[in-house]
C-alpha cells in the first residue's frame, strides 16, 4: 500500500458514514492510482532527451491523483454526512408520551424528539439515535421507562411519514411487528407530510392530532387543548363511545392491533 493509499484510508476511518460509502469511493480512488501507476511504470522512449521529461510528467500525474483523491475523501465527507444526518422518514409514537424519530435513508434513527414532558422523560431514560429503526422501536418499548404506557388498557399509536415508499412500508412492517407483541392496543399509519406539519404547529403528536380531529368530528363540543390532554387510551376509548362501527367491532377492547386500511392507513384493520 502506498504513502497515498495509507493517507486515504486513515482519513476514511474517521468519517461516520455507511461502509458501502467508503468501500465504493476507496475502490474509486485506487483504480485511479492504478491507472496513474501503470503511466508511471510504463517503458520511457529509447531516445535519452525526453527521459527527463517523462519524469517531469510523472510528478505533476502524481500529484494530481493525490488531489483527485483528496477532493474524493471531501465529497464522500461531505455527502456522506448530509446523507447519514439528513432524516428521510419521520416516525411519531404517541402513547401518552409523543415523540418523534427521524430516520436515515440507511434506516438509521438521527433525530429523537420529545413532543411533550412524558416523551422528555421518556428520550432521558432511553437513547435511540444511532440504532437501527426496528432495533430503537424494540428498545424502547421494552425499557423500563416505557412499561408504564404498554399495559393493556393503554393504546400506542406509530405514524409513518416519508417520500420513500420503500423505506415507509419496511418502517410499517417493524412497527406493526412491535405492535403485535405487546399486551396494549395499538396501530401502525401511513401520514401525509401535511398532517405532519399541522400537528406539529398544534404542538401534538401526529397520532394525537389525528385522533383530536376523530373525537372533534364526532364531539364538535371538544377542542383541540383538551384533547392535548387526554391520552391515546382516553382518546380512543371516548372515540369508540361516540362510533357505532369501533363500538359493534369491539374496537375498545384489549390486546387488539389495528393497522389501518385506507386513508392513508396501512395493511388492513383488525377488530
Amino acid at each position: 500500500m502506498t504513502d497515498l493509499e495509507t493517507r486515504v484510508r486513515q482519513a476514511f476511518d474517521d468519517v461516520t458514514v455507511p461502509d458501502d460509502v467508503k468501500h465504493r469511493a476507496l475502490t474509486y480512488i485506487a483504480s485511479v492510482a492504478e491507472k496513474a501507476e501503470t503511466v508511471e511504470a510504463a517503458p520511457a522512449e529509447p531516445v535519452p532527451a525526453p527521459r527527463k521529461r517523462t519524469r517531469g510528467r510523472i510528478l505533476p500525474l502524481r500529484r494530481a491523483v493525490a488531489a483527485l483523491a483528496a477532493c474524493l475523501v471531501l465529497a464522500v465527507v461531505g455527502f456522506g454526512g448530509f446523507a447519514y444526518a439528513q432524516p428521510t422518514t419521520y416516525v411519531g409514537i404517541d402513547v401518552n408520551p409523543s415523540i418523534e424519530l427521524g430516520v436515515n435513508r440507511f434506516g438509521i434513527v438521527v433525530q429523537a424528539a420529545a413532543l411533550n414532558s412524558d416523551g422528555e422523560t421518556l428520550l432521558d431514560a432511553v437513547s435511540l439515535t444511532g440504532r437501527g429503526y426496528g432495533e430503537a422501536l424494540n428498545l424502547l418499548t421494552q425499557s423500563e421507562a416505557f412499561s408504564p404506557y404498554a399495559q393493556e388498557d393503554s393504546y400506542v399509536e406509530i405514524s409513518v411519514t416519508s417520500d420513500d415508499d420503500r423505506q415507509a412500508e419496511a418502517i410499517r412492517r417493524e412497527s406493526d411487528e412491535c405492535l403485535s407483541a405487546l399486551p396494549c392496543r395499538g396501530s401502525c399509519h401511513a401520514v401525509d407530510e401535511g398532517t405532519r406539519e399541522a400537528a406539529t404547529s398544534a404542538g401534538m403528536g401526529v397520532g394525537r392530532y389525528r385522533a383530536a380531529l376523530e373525537l372533534m368530528e364526532l364531539d364538535p363540543s371538544v377542542t383541540l387543548e383538551e384533547c392535548a390532554s387526554l391520552s391515546m387510551h382516553e382518546l380512543r376509548d371516548r372515540i369508540a363511545a361516540l362510533s357505532p362501527d369501533e363500538a359493534e367491532g369491539g374496537g375498545s377492547g384489549n390486546g387488539q392491533h389495528r393497522h389501518g386500511g385506507g386513508g392513508g392507513r396501512h395493511g388492513k384493520e383488525n377488530r
